[in-house]
This record gives structure tokens, C-alpha cells and sequence, in this order.
């Protein structure tokens, strides 16, 4: 087994980064998910709801800053461009606070398990991809550590896991 992709999504629910190394802490990878979109009522918003968010690429750039397609995500066009999508009133709220996951702060994938899932691996949109796992054998894994350079990750199930 290796790790065959690394990504990181400095918006949620937009198009990630990938990387060729990063820092892990105990919430995850640095710059990871840090920004996300809020509809008028104050609702994060997902790319399940609004895919047409998935058509923006972020990055971090050397300030640690995200940014939007090459612009910096307080920049009022980026707005523009997710109130045409979400809706008016539609912002875009930093949070580096651990309630900004879905689940958990790393999502790892394997290559069996997204051959399984039949889709696009990067609709899962993973942190880690794992290769050389045949079929669901990432389904023995809970509660095992994964030593990944000089992190150790505990894995757990998750709920949306292909069957």
C-alpha cells in the first residue's frame, strides 16, 4: 500500500489542490476546508445540493490564504460567483474550528474502494488515496493506526461506505 494522491480544499465544496506533501495536525491538513459557503439563512452549503461549486479550484497561496480561481476569496467577484450559484445573500465565512468537517478532519480512500464505488474517485473528494487495497478490505480497518510519514491516523468506518 502507498499514498497515491494527496488533496487538499481550502473552500469546501470546491474543487482542492493536490500536493505533494503537507502538515498534519490534530484537525487535519493545514489550510484544509477552511472557508465554506453559507446560503442566506445561514446554512453551510454542499456541492451534493449546488455541484456547480465543484467548477472553482482552490489553493492556498505562499500567505496561507485560499484562493479562487487565482483570486483571493474575500475578492467581491468571488462572491459574485457564489451568489450566482447558491443564491443572493450567499457568503463565504472562514472557520479553522474543528466543527467545519463533515465527519472527521481526514477523509482516506482507498483505490478498491473507489473502484467499488463504480464514480469518480474525486466525488468522494479524499484527503488520501490509498493504493494496492484490493476490493473493501479498508472495511477491517477501524480503530487501526495508518503511520503516513510522520502522522499516525486512526481509522474509522464511515457512514456513507459503499456496499
Amino acid at each position: 500500500m502507498y499514498v497515491a494522491e494527496l488533496w487538499r480544499y481550502p473552500v469546501k465544496s470546491m474543487a482542492g489542490e493536490p500536493l505533494e506533501q503537507v502538515i498534519v495536525g490534530s484537525l487535519g491538513l493545514e489550510g484544509d476546508r477552511v472557508v465554506h459557503v453559507e446560503d442566506a439563512q445561514g446554512r453551510v452549503v454542499a456541492a451534493r445540493t449546488h455541484p456547480r461549486l465543484l467548477g472553482h479550484k482552490t489553493f492556498l497561496d505562499s500567505a496561507r490564504d485560499p484562493r479562487v480561481d487565482g483570486r483571493l476569496w474575500t475578492e467581491p467577484g468571488v462572491l459574485e460567483d457564489v451568489e450566482r450559484i447558491v443564491g443572493p445573500g450567499a457568503r463565504l465565512v472562514r472557520d479553522e474550528g474543528a466543527d467545519r468537517f463533515d465527519i472527521l478532519p481526514v477523509l482516506v480512500a482507498t483505490d478498491g474502494a473507489i473502484k467499488a464505488f463504480g464514480y469518480d474517485g474525486r466525488r468522494l473528494r479524499p484527503n488520501l488515496v490509498i493504493a494496492g487495497v484490493e476490493g473493501l478490505a479498508e472495511r477491517t480497518w477501524p480503530g487501526r493506526h495508518l503511520q503516513i510519514g510522520e502522522a499516525s491516523l486512526v481509522s474509522k468506518a464511515c457512514a456513507g461506505a459503499v456496499s
